[in-house]
């Protein structure tokens, strides 16, 4: 217990001693830490904030039943935040935005290769780029640029991007439904058509199918108009709460983070050099 004591005592005798070292290369460290901020070039982040559209709005049902029009929200769920994150992180949606912003020029990125030159540049663009969902169910997109205007456009870019892409999803899927269906509404004209020129007025049996191939004519021709429709009027797939605007502040180098962690490492490797080069006889 005493021997704890005097190593106590010793040691913080030692460090009383050699307090103006440790102060002079505590400030020496922020000093450095300051003056190499210069040096760095500055980078802007913009921010936008971003709910999933309902993908049940899609469905054409809702569009021709009142009874259903305004059971469901315009606001997506976790599985639609999701999806949209997956496709905003796909390298097809990063290359747009580096094709769109030349970023293979702004990374500096020299390769003979296209496509080892675009992997490297997606790399590079991904340590800039932040895709976040947070605990209120929004998707909160976050990129860092040397200049402020372009770290703003990329992001709101990528929000228009990715609102078109759910869009013309929801679009391309009910017009192949509709081609489709146009090529059963060919095939059942010609049907009836055939029937209609080799039948002769009195058979029984030739009128049922015309009625029959009619019906179904009708009902597909509805199908298709309703089709057609739904593709023409898609809901929006994303809802923008935060439009991202122009950054006012550095976000890195942060001073106000990057001075005070120097201060406490000059701190932290002063005391150690002190404890070191002094060797107490007891530690």
């Amino acid at each position: 217990m005493s021997m704890n004591q005097f190593n106590i005592a010793e040691l913080t005798t030692v460090l009383i001693n050699r307090w103006k070292f440790i102060v002079v290369f505590t400030i020496a460290a922020v000093v450095i830490a300051a003056g190499a901020t210069f040096f760095i070039t500055p980078k802007y982040t913009a921010t936008t904030k971003l709910l999933p559209g309902n993908a049940v709005l899609a469905d054409k049902a809702r569009l021709f039943n009142d009874e259903i029009q305004h059971l469901y929200s315009f606001f997506g769920s976790g599985d639609d935040l999701d999806r949209l994150m997956s496709m905003a992180s796909m390298d097809t949606s990063l290359k747009q935005v580096i094709h769109a912003f030349d970023l293979i020029n702004y990374y500096k990125i020299k390769e003979k290769d296209a496509g080892m030159g675009m992997y490297k540049t997606i790399r590079q663009f991904k340590k800039d780029l932040s895709l976040v969902k947070t605990v209120n169910n929004e998707l909160e997109i976050s990129c860092a640029h040397q200049s402020k205007d372009t770290a703003a456009a990329i992001v709101n870019f990528m929000t228009d991007q990715l609102a078109a892409k759910m869009k013309n999803i929801w679009k391309l899927q009910y017009e192949k439904i509709n081609v489709q269906l146009d090529s059963s509404i060919a095939a059942i004209s010609n049907d009836y058509n055939n029937l209609l020129n080799t039948a002769t007025s009195n058979d029984p049996i030739a009128k049922t199918k015309m009625g029959v191939l009619l019906s179904q004519i009708e009902q597909f021709n509805k199908m298709s108009i309703e089709t057609k429709m739904a593709a023409a009027i898609t809901p929006e797939a994303l809802i923008v709460l935060e439009k991202a605007s122009i950054p006012a502040k550095i976000s890195w180098p942060n001073k106000a983070v990057v001075l005070p962690l120097a201060a406490l490492l000059g701190l932290i490797f002063s005391v150690c050099l002190v404890l070191i080069s002094a060797k107490p006889s007891r530690f």
